[in-house]
């Protein structure tokens, strides 16, 4: 059985992996970009629409929480049992990111964290399972802000948008299918992925319902 034995120098991140993240944050920010300023939303039945330097901001921030911290979660978690772990960019979907918010729709995946571990489905399931709780966890703690903070509305469609991407990625890389997150967590535990799936589209609907988006 292959064993690896890395040296991580500081911070654990190579040049190549520093260069391959700030590449995927700046396209999918400008993806995300490019939906929310086409988007609209109603918040006590004033029509809110994102201004130009307001949706770019929010692009951003829903790039750092949810697929940077997604992503992340998954590196520390991978390096915590052991293994060699690096985010690669995709270069075919940074085109497609680009080209899909272009459209209209999002197909977000501009790279992902690769991992040499034990081939041990425990630890992988607990490396895969790391990401979408990240999520949900960032979208549990801004949804009372959002529900009970009064705020000027730039502020509300920031928190919205936030919550709202946390929350739903949470979830759909939850689904058992791979090669997403869900898949190797059902593989490891199927009591675990049953019951952070069900919490996670309980979320979703709730958050759907309060806000009229089903």
């Amino acid at each position: 059985m292959a064993t690896y034995r890395v040296t991580y120098k500081k911070r654990n991140f190579s040049k190549k992996e520093l260069q391959d993240i700030v590449i995927s944050v700046v396209t999918l920010s400008v993806a995300l970009f490019l939906i929310i300023v086409r988007s609209s939303f109603r918040v006590n039945g004033v029509l809110v629409h994102p201004a130009l330097l307001l949706a770019l901001a929010i692009g951003f921030l829903m790039t750092v929480t949810a697929f940077l911290l997604h992503e992340m979660s998954h590196k520390f978690t991978a390096i915590h049992y052991g293994a060699w772990s690096e985010f690669r960019m995709w270069p075919l979907g940074l085109v497609l990111t680009i080209i899909t918010g272009l459209i209209g729709f999002l197909f977000a995946l501009p790279g992902a964290v690769y991992f040499a571990s034990y081939r041990n489905p425990i630890r992988e399931g607990k490396i895969a399972i790391a990401g979408p709780l990240a999520n949900l966890v960032m979208g549990v703690a801004l949804l009372p802000v959002l529900l009970f903070v009064n705020m000027p509305l730039n502020a509300f469609a920031a928190v919205f948008f936030l919550v709202y991407i946390n929350l739903w990625l949470g979830l759909f890389n939850l689904i058992p299918i791979p090669p997403l997150d869900g898949s190797k967590v059902f593989a490891w535990s199927k009591m675990y992925w049953g019951i952070t799936f069900g919490i996670a589209a309980v979320l979703v609907a709730y958050f759907f319902i309060s806000f009229g988006i089903l």
